[in-house]
This record gives C-alpha cells, structure tokens and sequence, in this order.
C-alpha cells in the first residue's frame, strides 16, 4: 500500500446548496464529509474553497460556514458569482454602470470597481427614458430636467437580475446602442458597443415555489433578444463569469493556490475535485475547465510558464472570447493537470434524472456555451458528499490526520 504523503497536492471546490447545506441547514454527512479533511488538531489540512452562484454577504456566508463546521475560513475561500471580476483590472477605473439587487454599490467596490453608477442615477439624468412607467410618464408632464453634465457610461456590470425588468432593458439598449451616453438619437445602430460584463447566467432556479424560477439568464435572454430586434446585431459580452465559465474556475485554482501556500505546503495543485448537485452548472463547468486545461498543458508543452506567456496561453485556451481569463490577471501559475467532477444526489440531481440525460431536453445553458452540454457527465456520481471525500481520499493516498 502506497505511503501516505504528509502534503496534498489536490484541492476541493465545494458547490454550497445541495452538496453541504439545504438553506442554513446542513446536510448530515456534509459535517461528517469535512471532520474527514483535519488533521489531529481539528485544523483543515486539505486546500479547499467553496464556489456559488449566489450573492450572499460574504461575511455573513463565512460565519454560517464556519460554525457548521468548525473550521477557519478566509473570506476570499467563499467564491461568488461576481468574484472573478476582481482580477478584470482593466475596467476598476471606468465608468461602469452596476445592475442588480441588495447593496450593488458597496458589492462593485468590493470587486474593484471605483467608479460606480446605478440605473436609477441614469433614470433621473435622463427623465423621458423610461416611458413603461406611466407614473414618470404624469411626473414629466409637468416639467423635468435632464441632467446635461451626467457622465458617460463606460462599461455595464451586470451583477444580477434586478427589479422593474422592463425600465432596466430599455435603459440598457439606450446605452448600449449611444455609446454610454443616452441624450440623442443614433443615426445608426452600430454593430458594436459598450463592454458588458455579467455573472450569474442561470436560467432557472429553485426556490419554495414548486416549479423554477427565472434566474439571471433570463433576464439575459431578454437583453440578447430585445438588443439584435432593436439593431440587427447580436449582443456580446466581453466576459461571462460564475458558473459554469471556465473564468471562475480558473480563478477558484487560484484561490486553491493561495490556500494551499497559507498552509505551508510547497507541492503545487494538480489535480481539482469539484462536488456539486446540478449537472448543467456545476459538472458541466468543471469538464470544460477541464477541457481548457487538456489544451493549456498541449500548448505550454506541459510546463509552467511566467505570468506574460501564461496570458497569451489563456486566450489561446478558450473557446470563447467572453469566456477567455482576462490578460491581467495577477493569478499564480496554473499547475493543476486536470479536474475530476463529482456529482452528488443530495441537490438538484436526482438518480431519476439520469435516464432523462438520453432524450431531447431544453437547453437550460447561455447560449455562449452551446456545444458544451454533451459534458454533463460526471467524473463519479456518489450519494453525497461524504461517499465522494472517502472515495478521493482513498484514491489519492492522503490521510489528513498523518499531515
């Protein structure tokens, strides 16, 4: 029997809902699954980090998650939907506008962004472009102002769906289609516009109601399909980022990274073991940034190479350009060799469902990763999370409490 090593050189990535709580309650075997990662002083002695789609404050998120189950968590190891943008440097200093719910403004600080707008600052610099609302309608029949000095919109961050859909997507399409600065009538509509950077892209998800509820992607859905209507042209982001974009994987690599080097271990990641319960998100992500990473190690000749090359790699690597990791990122070097995908029947999934994976079904996925959705087969499929952590750690040859 092979001798356990004393360092790790895997990390685990953890989907929350479903994989190791329902709600704030935990899931029994999920506590039994992480006691399983500490060592004799009940300290966590594998890298792991946690990866959502959610926008939960984060410190909030992190309290849960530590008392659950007892262990010390840094706040950058609860990855959310928008995290990513943290490393999309290049847009921190624009003037972005930040669409979503809850506190947006203290969330884009948070990301990076210094510069921040919202759609109701846009509404009322501009009084007479939301026309839906039959209110503003009587306001401004009796007199408005715009706002002539208002300044001119230099990217769109869209953090969530928000509320009044129908005032956010006409105020949008006016953006994108004047280039950020909606007082005039375009003589054309350009084939191009403003950046747009959004997370979150599910379509549906679950809640109390017995069926879906719209998600993000389709708020999405709408922009897309109102914006080529309205201008002939399709609409394209410059970066989709949460799951099941290869972007939040690679910068959830990093992170493992991190974490691992806060540990004191000096073996590099390489291999990444993702637990989630919904094939279309969390599996399906992981086999693509698995497939990116075949094809990064193809094109690097399986080396390590420095941050400059590592860039051009990266966009080598991608499929897609709103999918590509941005060229300045400051990530540590990408060492893992492939990821392992295990599916947990304890969410979202059901054994039932895997008959259904044979005939013809809706595509729930963005229309970006289309083509994509034959990869919704897992590495394991394991009851729940605690099968999977025994069946990992049997196959790695790692005993935490020996580290």
């Amino acid at each position: 029997m092979a001798e356990s090593p004393t360092e790790p050189n895997f990390g685990l990535l953890f989907d929350i809902d479903g994989v190791l709580l329902r709600g704030s309650t935990p899931i029994p075997e999920a506590k039994v699954a992480m006691d399983l990662l500490k060592g004799k002083d009940g300290k966590l002695r594998v890298p792991i980090a946690f990866v959502t789609n959610s926008m939960s404050p984060p410190d909030v998120k992190r309290k849960l998650l530590e008392s659950t189950f007892n262990i010390q968590l840094e706040l950058e190891q609860i990855i959310f939907a928008p995290s990513p943008f943290k490393s999309f440097s290049q847009w921190h200093n624009h003037k972005v506008l930040v669409v979503g719910q809850g506190d947006i403004r203290e969330w884009a600080r948070d990301l990076g962004f210094t510069d921040v707008y919202t759609m109701d600052q846009v509404a009322k610099a501009y009084p007479l472009l939301d026309m839906v609302d039959h209110e503003n309608r009587k306001t401004v029949a009796k007199g408005y102002t715009e706002d002539k000095e208002f300044p001119r919109i230099e990217a769109i961050i869209l953090l969530g769906e928000p509320t009044h859909w129908e005032m956010h997507l006409q105020l949008l399409i006016d953006l994108l289609v004047t280039d950020g600065k909606p007082d005039h009538k375009p003589e054309t509509y350009p084939d191009s516009h403003l950046p747009i950077l959004a997370c979150n892209m599910d379509l549906l998800f679950m809640a109390q109601a017995s069926m879906p509820r719209f998600g993000h992607g389709a708020f999405l859905v709408c922009l897309e399909s109102l914006y080529e209507r309205v201008t002939g042209h399709p609409l394209r982001y410059t970066a989709l980022v949460g799951k099941p974009s290869e972007i939040t994987y690679r910068f959830s690599e990093h992170i493992l990274s991190k974490t691992s080097l806060r540990l004191g271990y000096t073996r590099p990641i390489r291999k990444i073991y993702f637990f989630g319960d919904n094939p279309e998100v969390d599996i399906l992500g992981a086999n693509l940034y698995n497939m990116y990473l075949r094809r990064y190690r193809r094109l690097s000749g399986g080396r390590e190479v420095a941050p400059p090359e590592q860039a051009k790699l990266d966009k080598k690597a991608a499929v897609a350009t709103s999918r590509t990791v941005p060229a300045d990122a400051t990530f540590l070097p990408q060492t893992a060799r492939g990821v392992e995908s295990v599916l947990v029947q304890t969410g979202v999934y059901k054994p039932a469902d895997r008959d259904k994976r044979q005939l013809t079904q809706p595509q729930n996925c963005h229309r970006d990763f289309l083509g994509a959705t034959d990869l919704v087969l897992p590495s394991f499929e394991v009851v729940d999370v605690l099968e999977g952590m025994k069946l990992l750690l049997l196959e790695e040859h790692f005993n935490p409490k020996l580290a």
